[in-house]
C-alpha cells in the first residue's frame, strides 16, 4: 500500500511514500513536538484563581489550549524515562493515550476552542479515553516488578516507580481538575467546586455503593454505619451538618477507596454472618466552623504497625481483590486528597484500620496548587 503525497505545487512534483514512512515521519514530527512543549514549565494555577479568572468558558478553553500540551508532554516524557515502557504493553498504551490527547490540544485553533460545543466535545473524547489510564497504570506496575523480579517496597526501583506514580497521578489530576472546571462552566454548575458541599452526604453515599459492590462481588454485605454530629456534639441529620466549599468528586473517591479497604478486609476475615455482624464499619462526620473531620473504623485486625508508612505506596497497597480489583488502594486517595491531610492510627486490640481524613474549608483550599 501507498500513499501519494503532492508536493512542490510550482514545479507540479509529486513522490510516493508508504504508509510505513509516513507514519515513521508524523512520529518524529509529533516526538520534536513532545519535546518543545516539555521544555516548558506548567503554569501553577489554585482553585481560587481559576474561578476568578475563568468564569467563561471561552476564557479557559484558551488556557487549555496553551497549558494542556505542556503537561501531557511532561507525562510523556516521563514514561519514556523507564527504559522498558516500549515493551509493556499496558504502559505503551498509557504512553498512546497521552500522545493523542497532547495532539488533540496542540492542535487546536482559535476558531475551535471559541466554539463553545464542539471544545466541549473534544474535552469529553479526551476525558473518556482517559478513563483506562488508571488501571493500565497499576497492571503495568505490576509487570513491571514481576519483569525486575523486586518483592520489596524499598528498593531502588520500587522507591523509582512508587515515585513515578506519583508524579504521573498527581499531574492527571491537575489535568482532569482542569478540565472538569471547564465541562461545569459550560452547563449550569458553573464550577466543580460545590459551595455547599455536604460532606454527611456523600459518605452515606459512597457507602451505599460499596455495599451494592459487596453484594454483587461476594453475595454479602458488612455492617455500614454513617453518622454525622455538630459542633455541640449532637447528633446531626441529614441537612444540619455544617457545609464547605470543597470538590465533591474528589471526597467521593476517597471515601469509597477508603470503605472499599474497610469492606474487604472485614469479609475476608468473618467466616459467618453473625461474625460479620459483630465487625461493624463506622463512618462519623464532625465539624466546626474550621475544619470538617471523617473517622472510618473497622474491627478487621488492622494494618500491622511495621508496616508505617509503606501503607502510602502504590505499590504495597496496590492489590487486586475480588471487591477492589486492581487498585492503588491507599495511595491513590492520598493523590487524590491533594492537601494530603490523611493521617492513620490504631491502638492495641482494635485498629483504626483507615486513615482520618481531615478536610480544611475553602479558603484554606485556595493554596492548592494543580499544576502538573
Amino acid at each position: 500500500m501507498s500513499l501519494t503525497v503532492r508536493h512542490g505545487l510550482m514545479l507540479g512534483t509529486w513522490w510516493k511514500i508508504s504508509a510505513r514512512e509516513f507514519s515513521t515521519v508524523r512520529q518524529e514530527t509529533l516526538a520534536a513536538k513532545v519535546a518543545k512543549y516539555a521544555a516548558k514549565r506548567p503554569n501553577p494555577v489554585n482553585i481560587q484563581s481559576w474561578m476568578s479568572e475563568f468564569g467563561q468558558p471561552k476564557q479557559l478553553a484558551e488556557f487549555l489550549c496553551h497549558e494542556m500540551p505542556i503537561r501531557y508532554a511532561e507525562r510523556i516524557r516521563c514514561i519514556e524515562t523507564i527504559s522498558e515502557w516500549r515493551h509493556v504493553e499496558e504502559l505503551a498504551a498509557v504512553h498512546d493515550i497521552q500522545l493523542n490527547a497532547f495532539e488533540t490540544f496542540s492542535q487546536q485553533q482559535r476558531t475551535q476552542w471559541e466554539d463553545a460545543s464542539q471544545f466541549k466535545a473534544m474535552v469529553e473524547d479526551v476525558q473518556l479515553e482517559d478513563r483506562r489510564t488508571k488501571f493500565l497504570l497499576m497492571q503495568a506496575a505490576q509487570k513491571l516488578r514481576a519483569q525486575r523480579q523486586s518483592d520489596s517496597f524499598t528498593d531502588p526501583f520500587s522507591l523509582e516507580l512508587n515515585k513515578f506514580l506519583d508524579d504521573f497521578l498527581l499531574s492527571r489530576l491537575g489535568c482532569n481538575m482542569l478540565m472538569g472546571q471547564y465541562l461545569a462552566c459550560t452547563t449550569s454548575r458553573s464550577s466543580i467546586v460545590n459551595p455547599q458541599c455536604d460532606a454527611f452526604e456523600i459518605c452515606q453515599k459512597a457507602a451505599d455503593e460499596v455495599k451494592r459492590r459487596c453484594r454483587n462481588s461476594q453475595g454479602r454485605v458488612p455492617l455500614l454505619n454513617v453518622r454525622a454530629f455538630t459542633m455541640s456534639g449532637q447528633m446531626a441529620t441529614e441537612g444540619h451538618v455544617p457545609r464547605f466549599s470543597y470538590i465533591p468528586g474528589i471526597l467521593m473517591h476517597v471515601v469509597r477507596e477508603l470503605l472499599k479497604n474497610s469492606c474487604q478486609a472485614s469479609l475476608e476475615l468473618a467466616k459467618s454472618e453473625a461474625e460479620l455482624e459483630d465487625m461493624p464499619i463506622d463512618v462519623i462526620v464532625c465539624a466546626d466552623k474550621q475544619h470538617v473531620v471523617i473517622r472510618i473504623t473497622d474491627c478487621a485486625r488492622g494494618i500491622p504497625r511495621h508496616v508505617g508508612s509503606k501503607i502510602w505506596s502504590y505499590l504495597y497497597s496496590g492489590s487486586p481483590t475480588a471487591m477492589t480489583g486492581l487498585s492503588f488502594g491507599y495511595g491513590i486517595g492520598s493523590c487524590f486528597y491533594c492537601g494530603r491531610l490523611l493521617s492513620f492510627f490504631g491502638v492495641k486490640g482494635f485498629e483504626f484500620r483507615n486513615p482520618v481524613t481531615q478536610i480544611p474549608f475553602f479558603p484554606l483550599m485556595a493554596a492548592w496548587d494543580v499544576a502538573a
